[in-house]
């Protein structure tokens, strides 16, 4: 089980000294993601540990700050399930919490290039695809170059469901297969 302390001290600081088992994740305004530890906040800075180093941060920088506890259960209706559509010989999966495709992606290819691009991909809240980028942890292909623009391009027509109290910005994944 973890534990959380905060001490807060009115007016100048918040004190995070026992985080057991805890994520962070800092959202910035420039839209930067860093994953770590938020240790402290003072005086309008934000210390976080992140890549194995302290980062001090300034607050107004800051859009957001997520907090995740790891012994927490996922809230089953934004549980990462994996969804699947298949068109003629290639498949397309993916993970988005919350949120449904209602376009899928049209794949044309032209070669005998053959494997699994997994594609980080991040929506707006209307369904709109705002970037693609191909290459994630889990592709396995015979030819990357070729197939990493095939899926990046794919992944671009996509489209899914409109949400209009979903976060301007939803991540997820969609796993292009070319069989």
């Amino acid at each position: 089980m973890s534990t959380i302390r905060i001490l807060l001290c009115i007016g100048s600081c918040v004190l995070l000294p026992t985080i057991a088992f805890t994520q962070h994740t800092l959202i910035l305004k420039d839209g930067q993601h860093l994953t770590g530890k938020l240790t402290w906040v003072q005086g309008g800075m934000v210390n976080f540990f992140t890549d194995g180093r302290p980062l001090e941060v300034d607050l107004a920088t800051v859009r957001t700050i997520h907090f995740y506890d790891s012994d927490a259960k996922a809230d089953p209706v934004m549980s990462q399930t994996r969804k699947a559509f298949s068109s003629g010989f290639d498949r397309i999966e993916y993970i988005m919490d919350g949120r449904s495709m209602t376009k899928f992606p049209k794949i044309v290819i032209g070669n005998e290039a053959r494997g699994v691009v997994v594609v980080d991909v991040a929506i707006d809240k209307y369904g709109n695809v705002i970037s693609a980028e191909p290459g994630a942890a889990g592709s396995k292909t015979t030819d990357d170059k070729y197939l990493f623009y095939k899926a990046k391009f794919a992944c671009q027509e996509a489209k899914f469901d409109t949400f209009p109290t979903a976060p301007l910005r939803t991540e997820g994944k969609i796993f292009v297969v070319f069989k």
